[in-house]
């Protein structure tokens, strides 16, 4: 296989592991980011795939510029993540995915499937036997509002999704409350690190503005100002 579309797939072999903003290379960012390719060797291992629903969304709201609607959810753990799960012994990457999507969020297989040309990287956790992979699946805002809608509706929720969310992308006037305070919450993994890479990666925010946010998140959360 090469870098190539061979009768309707995309292969990766060839494909090189994103580049990572420099704010954002920290350990856990980087640590067992590796290409597809590599990733192959570690045949014994499980597989796992998750990805980055979003929708590009003019305009602004009460409380600032809304820039796009990404879909995350909260958890079984009480953590936020993104949708998706193990792949089972057997079962391709990114059917893997559409069934756990499915499953999650009510995800149509049939009207606009993940593939492969969604894949965004991949990291292996070797202390847990673990390869997962990540994709960054854009779609209309009128399917993501139906995604919504049909969350409550699906197999996992009330299970191991406990209620889907829409990320506030914007920073009100006190420089803390919106996108800094939301990533204060707990995440699952490297969650925060990927919402933030998805961003970057689609053009919704500069190195600059993933900077100053996560400054803000990070130095702001005590300030007398921040409600």
């Amino acid at each position: 296989m090469s870098n190539s579309n061979i009768n309707g797939k995309i292969s990766l072999d060839n494909l090189p592991v994103p580049q990572i903003p420099k704010c954002l290379q920290i350990r856990t960012v980087t640590k067992g980011l590796m290409s597809y390719a590599e990733a192959k060797k570690f045949d014994s291992y499980r597989q796992a795939a998750h990805a980055c629903v979003w929708a590009r969304q003019e305009g602004s709201s009460s409380f600032g510029e809304l820039r796009a609607a990404v879909m995350m959810h909260l958890r079984f753990d009480g953590t936020f993540g993104f949708p998706g799960g193990l792949v089972k012994s057997g079962e391709d990457v990114v059917d893997g995915l559409n069934r756990e999507m499915a499953e999650e969020i009510g995800w149509s297989l049939t009207e606009h499937p993940v593939t492969w040309s969604d894949y965004y990287n991949t990291q292996v956790e070797h202390n847990k036997h673990l390869v997962l992979h990540f994709f960054i699946k854009e779609v209309t805002l009128d399917q993501f509002i139906t995604l919504e809608k049909k969350c409550p509706t699906v197999p996992e929720y009330g299970d191991e999704v406990l209620g889907t969310v829409r990320v506030p992308l914007y920073t009100m006037q006190n420089m803390y409350s919106g996108l800094p305070a939301f990533l204060n919450n707990r995440f699952v993994g490297t969650a925060k690190q990927q919402l933030l890479l998805a961003m970057h990666y689609v053009n919704i925010m500069t190195e600059q503005e993933i900077n100053d946010v996560m400054y803000k998140s990070n130095n702001l959360k005590l300030s007398s100002n921040r409600i």
